[in-house]
């Protein structure tokens, strides 16, 4: 797990290449090719956009944040910190799609009005704590 949330904080939704987690990362080639391979076979990962002919490049799959986030855990707090939001909104609620905050907000029930208020989009929406939260509660959308 620890090799796929350095590649979610480094990458975010950028591709990146098996060169840039040897260079990024510091990662033997090897160990690289290795962890893309895994990472694809379990879907953490997906075949990004060719740059060149032979050179593959990979993203992290959007959906596997919701997932983390509704297994909760504390790999829940380890992709949290690596997304970089526990120091921008400890102790709120946030609703996430992918890895783009949508809402957020201190109050779960305002948070929840205003989601549930938009019908689109609400299937890849995931609403979760930061933190301690004042009621420890996920929902998922």
């Amino acid at each position: 797990m620890r090799p796929f949330l350095e590649a979610v904080r480094t990458f975010k939704l950028k591709p990146f290449r098996t060169a840039d987690l040897v260079e990024n990362l510091g990662y033997a080639t090897g160990y690289a090719r290795n962890f893309l391979s895994q990472a694809t076979r379990q879907r953490l990962l997906v075949a990004g956009p060719k740059e060149r002919k032979r050179e593959k490049t990979f993203m992290v799959n959007p959906s596997v944040i919701r997932k983390i986030i509704l297994k909760g855990g504390r790999e829940k707090e380890e992709l949290i910190e690596a997304l970089g939001l526990h120091s921008k909104y400890l102790g709120e609620y946030i609703a996430l799609k992918g890895f783009e905050v949508v809402d957020h907000d201190l109050n779960l029930y305002t948070l929840g009005e205003r989601i549930f208020s938009d019908v689109e989009g609400q299937d890849e929406i995931v609403i979760t704590n930061v933190g301690i939260p004042k009621k420890i509660i996920t929902i998922e959308i």
